[in-house]
């Protein structure tokens, strides 16, 4: 009886340990467009529990655009995000109180895909176009590619649908006759039939994607949390660009954006060839101007303001002073 009454206390009090254990973690709500092979690092992160490792309890947020993840972001309905670039650049001219803090798609893997029937870019004239959005960087990329293979801008209706599911949704369904489309899923495409129209690299080799981002006034209350999020981060960039954790990658890319393994095996091989993770989540002040001379570009601005507006370097400095780089491969 006394052993049945020691064996029940101790239960209890593991279960109360456990408890408070649950309870100590950092909750983070993180925001990203959509389940694509860009989140891939942030995926590792939580798929290996490296968030766990650093205390964090991470909620993950699909908005279905970078506008709306940049609107919740800057309400503080999401303490962090991972967003592109441009759009980034603009909440933050907007007086958003956003900030940059770290890298992490340092390319932009989108490509046209086409309806079966199309055959090359004069096909796409008097036909409509799905890309993100008014504002969306996908516009932009249309635009750069559709002007250096001989189309104007008013060759071709534009219909907006948000994420990369969106716009291959309407390409699948006849809606447009093209769609800016970025992995896993540009690949799905492509199996499937459809028209590749050329990649983005091909046309703007030099571009940051996407980066990570805070909301200063969280972030300012929460430094610890913020920087525990980054470790977990870099560690999964290694684990990403070890070539011996190959099909576990290819198994966790397949596992968060549905692809087939097939599938998420091309995306992964062209991330490692053209290096698309930002390794170390490094921050690309280069690749983070050429956005902003897009936007110079779009007539939006009439001159690339300094980039120290935009960038807090400082979360990601102190984590790499305790953090050693590996030897690159």
């Amino acid at each position: 009886m006394r052993c049945t009454l020691l064996m029940r206390a101790l239960a209890a009090m593991l279960a109360a340990l456990a408890c408070t254990s649950v309870q100590a973690a950092d909750e983070l709500t993180f925001g990203i467009t959509s389940a694509t092979a860009l989140s891939l690092p942030h995926f590792i992160a939580e798929e290996k529990k490296y968030h766990a490792a650093e205390g964090l309890a991470v909620d993950t947020i699909a908005a279905g655009s970078a506008a709306r993840v940049l609107q919740q972001l800057a309400a503080g309905s999401l303490n962090m995000a991972q967003v592109a670039t441009d759009q980034t650049l603009r909440a933050i001219l907007h007086g958003a109180p956003v900030k940059i803090v770290a890298g992490a798609a340092a390319g932009a893997p989108f490509r046209v895909v086409a309806a079966k029937s199309v055959s090359g870019w004069s096909d796409l004239k008097g036909k409509t176009v799905s890309v993100g959005g008014l504002t969306d960087v996908t516009l932009y990329f249309l635009r750069v590619m559709a002007r250096k293979n001989g189309l104007n801008d008013q060759d071709y209706d534009l219909l907006y649908a948000g994420g990369t599911p969106d716009r291959f949704a309407q390409l699948a369904s006849g809606a447009v006759a093209a769609a800016v489309l970025t992995n896993p899923i540009d690949f799905l495409a492509l199996e499937q039939g459809f028209t590749d129209l050329g990649s983005v690299p091909q046309y703007l080799p030099h571009w940051t994607q996407n980066n990570i981002l805070i909301e200063t006034r969280w972030a300012a209350q929460h430094r610890a949390t913020v920087l525990a999020l980054l470790r977990a981060d870099i560690r999964a960039t290694r684990f990403f660009y070890d070539v011996a954790n190959r099909d576990e990658v290819i198994g966790i890319l397949a596992k968060y954006t549905k692809a087939t393994p097939q599938i998420a095996a091309k995306s992964y091989d062209l991330y490692v060839r053209d290096q698309v993770i930002a390794r170390e989540a490094e921050l690309s002040p280069d690749g983070i101007k050429a956005n902003l001379d897009a936007l110079v570009a779009m007539g939006e601005l009439a001159a690339p303001p300094p980039l120290a507006g935009f960038i807090d370097a400082s979360f990601l400095a102190e984590v790499s002073r305790g953090v050693q780089a590996p030897e690159r491969r």
